[in-house]
């Protein structure tokens, strides 16, 4: 497996693949068009035949903050490096941008446990709440942990969002 940025010859493998995974709110749904305008913060995973695996994109919300998004690789791949070779791609990508944290949300915790990701406080992750949350279908019950690696945005560093209220069961609730 080798891992590469993304192109644009790769945003229709990219879209269904992702598009495969959002029918049932395991990923955000990302029309054609928003990979199109964001394949540069995707890197994609291939056989040395170059057959399509899996990607990620990190996105990067300035130096204090960046996210892995829309990781996933084809169904019967998992469990053979793929996806550890997409978040050790992205952590270098990050690393080599300076960024100070690295989040990502994910109903998955223990594969992220690996690369030394922790549980975090989604009101702790103000930029990526502000982005994704207020517009997803769960984000009165959100069943995702937030975590992170590195140092935590400060609180009065972020730009100002809704309360974010735990609620029983582990989830969370956004007041709009």
């Amino acid at each position: 497996m080798q891992i590469r940025k993304a192109e644009l010859s790769d945003a229709r493998a990219i879209h269904r693949l992702i598009d495969s995974f959002t029918y049932d709110g395991t990923l955000l749904h990302r029309s054609y068009l928003e990979i199109c305008e964001n394949i540069h913060t995707f890197t994609i995973v291939e056989t040395e035949a170059k057959q399509f695996i899996g990607c990620a994109a990190l996105h990067v919300y300035g130096s204090h903050l960046a996210e892995i998004r829309s990781i996933v690789v084809r169904p019967g791949t998992a469990g053979h490096g793929a996806g550890s070779l997409l978040v050790q791609s992205l952590l270098h990508q990050a690393e080599q941008a300076g960024t100070k944290c690295v989040c990502l949300f994910t109903r998955i915790p223990s594969f992220f446990e690996r690369f030394h990701f922790h549980v975090a406080e989604h009101r702790l992750l103000r930029d990526k709440v502000w982005k994704d949350c207020l517009h997803c279908s769960r984000r009165n019950a959100c069943d995702e942990t937030a975590m992170a690696i590195g140092e935590l945005p400060p609180l009065h560093d972020s730009p100002s969002t809704t309360p974010i209220h735990p609620q029983q069961g582990g989830l969370v609730q956004l007041q709009l």
